[in-house]
């Protein structure tokens, strides 16, 4: 299992976290002053960082996410008030959820790494600014993978995600979901395909009876609005993107991968000219369709209820470990439920 964040991430993590140099171990900061600490726990997370969703920060704790619906609603000028009443007031909630990251980490673990990056062993005495930026941008590193896993398919502290509510993509924590419970009468639900078995196998991927195929099939013939949104996109899984760019590959025809170089990333895949989300927290065997602005991911940053706080256990008995703790509030939400297209195989998405 490869629990280290990429060179990347960490070049990105590192630049997040030295913008706020001030750092006075002991001291809880709050709301805009957690930011360069909270934020990259957050915000590295593949879905975000990529903007893949569409995010609102400094909610307190819900956010009514409104939408319109309208009939035609042009008619013929007349001397009278004639009220159509065609448009139609539509709403979601989006409610935070508290979550929490306690670590306790010991400066001698971390050494060889730190020795490592910046060469200089004496930055890590006691209460160092670099060392405590160090300290708290690993953790939020971790943070961010949890974070990207549970946008997506939940777990038991953050709840619903958008495909589960359990950590795990089955049937029970599929239909507990925010795709899936998020419909009522007023707001229908999405558009459920079963695919064909097989559908998300390699050798079938790209065939008439793949995933993709039968996902936008489903879309034209049930909410073709959609395909004309220029933010319209697949969300999919690495294993998923995967298997779809080999099977180009073997195909021979490369349609839909941009071949202005021979190291192909997934931020050139598309299907019939609709870009393919890659997300790490997306669950194998599913796809979804919709248009960005419809997923929703709300945070309390910025706001009092997050904080960071660093703990130097020398202080206080002499010790070499430390302690960071952070919290902040976490949400999802699907604007308009019935504008998503999900795919997977009968035995989760099944009733």
């Amino acid at each position: 299992m490869n629990n280290l964040p990429s060179l990347t991430n960490r070049r990105n993590r590192r630049n997040f976290v030295v913008s706020n140099p001030a750092v006075d171990p002991a001291t809880t900061y709050a709301g805009v002053l957690s930011s360069p600490f909270v934020a990259p726990a957050l915000k590295l997370a593949t879905t975000l960082d990529k903007g893949f969703v569409r995010q609102i920060d400094g909610i307190q704790s819900k956010a009514v996410i409104s939408n319109l619906s309208s009939t035609a609603n042009i008619q013929a000028a007349s001397c009278t008030w004639n009220d159509g009443d065609n448009l139609t007031l539509g709403e979601q909630v989006l409610e935070l959820t508290d979550l929490a990251v306690m670590e306790a980490l010991c400066r001698g673990t971390l050494l060889p790494t730190w020795v490592g990056m910046t060469g200089a062993r004496e930055t890590m005495t006691a209460g160092s600014p670099e060392f405590v930026n160090f300290a708290m941008a690993t953790v939020a590193a971790y943070t961010s993978q949890g974070v990207e896993n549970g946008i997506w398919t939940g777990s038991t502290a953050i709840a619903q995600g958008f495909l589960s509510s359990t950590g795990t993509f089955d049937n029970t924590g599929y239909r507990l979901s925010k795709i899936a419970a998020g419909g009522t009468e007023a707001a229908p639900k999405a558009t459920e395909v079963i695919v064909t078995a097989l559908g998300f196998n390699g050798a079938v991927l790209l065939t008439a009876a793949g995933a993709f195929n039968e996902v936008y099939s489903s879309a034209v013939a049930n909410v073709p609005a959609i395909l004309n949104r220029l933010d319209i996109a697949f969300y999919c899984s690495p294993k998923t993107a995967g298997l779809y760019m080999r099977d180009l590959a073997v195909s021979g025809s490369f349609q839909g991968v941009n071949m202005q170089s021979t190291n192909q990333a997934f931020d050139t895949l598309q299907y019939l000219g609709i870009p393919i989300h890659v997300c790490p927290g997306m669950a194998d065997e599913c796809l979804v369709l919709t248009y960005e602005e419809n997923l929703v991911v709300g945070s309390n940053l910025g706001t009092d209820r997050t904080t960071a706080q660093y703990i130097d256990a020398w202080q206080y008995d002499g010790g070499d470990e430390v302690k960071i703790a952070m919290r902040f509030g976490l949400g999802m939400q699907v604007g308009i439920p019935a504008d998503v297209v999900i795919g997977a195989y009968d035995v989760v998405i099944g009733d």
